[in-house]
């Protein structure tokens, strides 16, 4: 019984700690979905939107510093990055790059403010990771962990290196993705506080 109590509350501790952690996104515009969990010391900023689909997973100490979409039951290991390929003007004759332009000003705003990084839904990347804005990462495909993402994913396609290109296929053929997708579709998962064991993962009939 006091075990059942002590897990209880340590996942009550969780549940309000993603709280707070999305309570200290620094965006203009977010919008997060049901179900979240972010790991500690994360950083949540955008010079303009963040958002976050439906029973995804954000790791510890992720980074984020660019516009991000991110969509359902994603799962985004520790230490991954999403940040913008052009935040600092480095081209300016006499302007250090110390001083050039940034992408998050307000009283100068950058060509390239509106860019970001596209996470489509089913989503698993890596340890490490880094992700550059104007990016998608298509529906269901795998980053291995260290990649650096300097281009489109397309869906159900394992990338991986620097710059990450395809390693391979998550499914064998076009008919287990629609299997998948269908599955998923009809299915009803949830996650919990207390771990793994305690999800709720229940797939469509087959």
């Amino acid at each position: 019984m006091l075990a059942a109590l002590k897990a209880g509350g340590a996942a009550l501790v969780r549940r309000l700690a993603t709280r707070v952690r999305l309570a200290r996104c620094r965006a203009p515009s977010r919008a997060f979905g049901i179900d979240l969990h972010v790991g500690s010391r994360p950083r949540l900023w955008a010079p303009e939107r963040i958002e976050i689909g439906d029973h995804s997973y954000l790791g510890h100490e992720v980074c984020i510093e660019t516009n991000c979409r991110i969509g359902r039951h994603v799962l985004i290991a520790n230490r991954v990055a999403m940040v913008g390929r052009r935040d600092h003007d480095f081209r300016t004759l006499g302007v250090p790059v110390r001083f050039g332009h940034w992408v998050g000003s307000v009283k100068v705003p950058s060509p390239h403010r509106s860019e970001g990084v596209v996470i489509d839904d089913d989503v698993w990347i890596g340890f490490g990771a880094i992700v550059l804005s104007g990016v998608r990462i298509g529906r269901g495909a795998i980053v291995a962990a260290g990649s650096v993402v300097r281009a489109d994913v397309a869906p159900y396609t394992v990338v991986a290196g620097n710059p990450a290109v395809p390693v391979g296929a998550r499914f064998k053929s076009t008919d287990e993705i629609e299997r998948h997708e269908t599955l998923m579709q009809q299915g009803t998962f949830m996650s919990s506080e207390r771990g793994f064991d305690h999800f709720i993962v229940r797939p469509g009939p087959k």
